[in-house]
Protein backbone atom coordinates (compact mmCIF):
# COMPACT_ATOMS: atom_id res chain seq x y z
CA UNK A 1 0.00 0.00 0.00
CA UNK A 2 1.36 3.41 -0.89
CA UNK A 3 0.44 6.71 0.67
CA UNK A 4 -0.42 9.64 -1.57
CA UNK A 5 -0.11 13.22 -0.38
CA UNK A 6 -2.61 15.70 -1.84
CA UNK A 7 -1.16 19.20 -2.20
CA UNK A 8 -3.10 22.31 -3.19
CA UNK A 9 -0.96 25.23 -4.41
CA UNK A 10 -2.10 28.86 -4.60
CA UNK A 11 0.14 30.96 -6.85
CA UNK A 12 0.07 33.34 -9.79
CA UNK A 13 3.76 32.79 -10.56
CA UNK A 14 4.11 30.48 -13.58
CA UNK A 15 7.74 29.68 -12.69
CA UNK A 16 6.79 28.65 -9.14
CA UNK A 17 3.89 26.60 -10.49
CA UNK A 18 6.24 24.79 -12.88
CA UNK A 19 8.71 24.17 -10.05
CA UNK A 20 6.01 22.62 -7.85
CA UNK A 21 4.91 20.40 -10.75
CA UNK A 22 8.50 19.21 -11.23
CA UNK A 23 9.11 18.61 -7.52
CA UNK A 24 5.79 16.89 -6.81
CA UNK A 25 5.12 15.30 -10.19
CA UNK A 26 5.58 11.69 -9.08
CA UNK A 27 3.04 9.02 -8.21
CA UNK A 28 3.44 9.81 -4.51
CA UNK A 29 1.69 13.17 -4.86
CA UNK A 30 -1.52 14.62 -6.22
CA UNK A 31 -0.90 18.27 -7.06
CA UNK A 32 -3.41 20.95 -8.01
CA UNK A 33 -2.41 24.55 -8.76
CA UNK A 34 -4.89 27.44 -8.67
CA UNK A 35 -4.51 31.18 -9.18
CA UNK A 36 -7.42 32.57 -7.17
CA UNK A 37 -7.71 32.31 -3.40
CA UNK A 38 -11.49 32.04 -3.71
CA UNK A 39 -10.83 28.82 -5.65
CA UNK A 40 -8.76 27.53 -2.73
CA UNK A 41 -11.62 28.09 -0.29
CA UNK A 42 -14.16 26.53 -2.66
CA UNK A 43 -11.99 23.49 -3.43
CA UNK A 44 -11.24 22.84 0.25
CA UNK A 45 -14.94 23.10 1.02
CA UNK A 46 -15.63 20.08 -1.20
CA UNK A 47 -12.34 18.13 -1.29
CA UNK A 48 -9.76 17.01 1.25
CA UNK A 49 -6.14 18.03 0.75
CA UNK A 50 -3.27 17.26 3.10
CA UNK A 51 -1.31 20.50 2.64
CA UNK A 52 -1.89 23.98 1.25
CA UNK A 53 1.06 25.83 -0.30
CA UNK A 54 0.65 29.61 -0.59
CA UNK A 55 2.95 31.75 -2.74
CA UNK A 56 2.40 35.38 -3.59
CA UNK A 57 4.75 38.03 -4.89
CA UNK A 58 2.90 40.70 -2.90
CA UNK A 59 3.97 40.46 0.74
CA UNK A 60 1.29 42.98 1.73
CA UNK A 61 -1.28 40.48 0.46
CA UNK A 62 0.33 37.62 2.39
CA UNK A 63 -0.73 38.69 5.91
CA UNK A 64 -4.38 38.98 4.89
CA UNK A 65 -4.29 35.62 3.12
CA UNK A 66 -2.75 33.90 6.13
CA UNK A 67 -5.39 35.32 8.49
CA UNK A 68 -8.15 34.13 6.17
CA UNK A 69 -6.50 30.74 5.72
CA UNK A 70 -6.07 30.30 9.47
CA UNK A 71 -9.69 31.19 10.24
CA UNK A 72 -11.49 29.65 7.27
CA UNK A 73 -9.49 26.54 6.43
CA UNK A 74 -9.39 25.31 10.04
CA UNK A 75 -6.44 23.09 10.66
CA UNK A 76 -4.88 22.28 7.30
CA UNK A 77 -1.10 22.72 7.46
CA UNK A 78 -0.05 25.70 5.35
CA UNK A 79 3.36 25.95 3.71
CA UNK A 80 4.21 29.55 2.86
CA UNK A 81 6.69 30.10 0.04
CA UNK A 82 8.52 33.30 0.91
CA UNK A 83 11.91 34.94 1.27
CA UNK A 84 12.84 33.22 4.56
CA UNK A 85 16.32 31.72 4.35
CA UNK A 86 15.66 29.11 7.07
CA UNK A 87 12.57 27.06 7.81
CA UNK A 88 10.34 28.84 10.33
CA UNK A 89 7.31 27.20 11.94
CA UNK A 90 4.53 29.31 13.47
CA UNK A 91 1.34 28.13 15.15
CA UNK A 92 -1.73 30.09 14.15
CA UNK A 93 -5.12 29.98 15.86
CA UNK A 94 -6.20 26.88 13.90
CA UNK A 95 -3.37 25.96 11.52
CA UNK A 96 0.37 25.54 11.63
CA UNK A 97 2.41 27.60 9.15
CA UNK A 98 5.70 26.45 7.64
CA UNK A 99 7.64 29.36 6.12
CA UNK A 100 10.22 28.19 3.57
CA UNK A 101 12.19 29.89 0.82
CA UNK A 102 10.38 29.66 -2.49
CA UNK A 103 13.84 29.08 -4.00
CA UNK A 104 14.61 26.01 -1.87
CA UNK A 105 15.83 22.94 -3.70
CA UNK A 106 13.42 20.04 -4.43
CA UNK A 107 14.69 17.93 -1.52
CA UNK A 108 14.05 20.76 0.96
CA UNK A 109 10.52 21.17 -0.41
CA UNK A 110 9.84 17.46 0.00
CA UNK A 111 11.19 17.54 3.58
CA UNK A 112 8.93 20.47 4.49
CA UNK A 113 5.84 18.79 3.03
CA UNK A 114 6.75 15.53 4.80
CA UNK A 115 7.18 17.43 8.08
CA UNK A 116 3.85 19.21 7.68
CA UNK A 117 2.05 15.94 7.02
CA UNK A 118 3.77 13.97 9.78
CA UNK A 119 3.33 16.68 12.43
CA UNK A 120 -0.33 17.15 11.64
CA UNK A 121 -1.67 13.73 10.65
CA UNK A 122 0.56 10.79 11.54
CA UNK A 123 -0.12 9.19 14.90
CA UNK A 124 2.90 7.57 16.50
CA UNK A 125 3.37 5.60 19.67
CA UNK A 126 6.11 7.65 21.29
CA UNK A 127 7.64 5.89 24.24
CA UNK A 128 5.80 2.64 23.59
CA UNK A 129 7.64 -0.54 24.55
CA UNK A 130 7.91 -3.30 21.95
Amino acid sequence: MSVICKILVYTNDANFSDKMKRVFGSEEYVLRVVGLFTEVVEILHFELYDVLVIETEFMGEMNGLLKIADNVLLGIPIVVACGESKLKIVDGENSRFYFVSKFSDPEEWKKVIQMAVSENYIITTKGAQT
